[in-house]
């Protein structure tokens, strides 16, 4: 099972909403983009080693149209 780390999204809804999502799995990272809401398209990338799934995290942010890139750090969720 994946450890939550961070999720980023762009504050947007629908067709342009961007959520970028770095997780800890038991044998590495993983980040996962996806495009378009819950329902929308993903693309997941694996690592080995964290800075390098950090470095792809900045690189799905920074290919992000600037008009819809107003990226906002999400809270982690809450555990029950």
């Amino acid at each position: 099972m994946a450890e939550y780390v961070e999720h980023w999204f762009n504050r947007r809804w629908g067709a342009s909403r961007y959520d970028v999502f770095l997780l800890r799995t038991p044998t590495g990272w993983q980040v996962l983009g996806r495009r378009g809401g819950a329902d929308g398209k993903e693309v997941a990338h694996y690592f080995d080693d964290g800075s390098q799934a950090r470095a792809m995290l900045q690189r799905m942010m920074d290919t992000v149209p600037a008009e819809l890139a107003n990226w906002a750090k999400m809270s982690p969720p809450r555990r029950r």
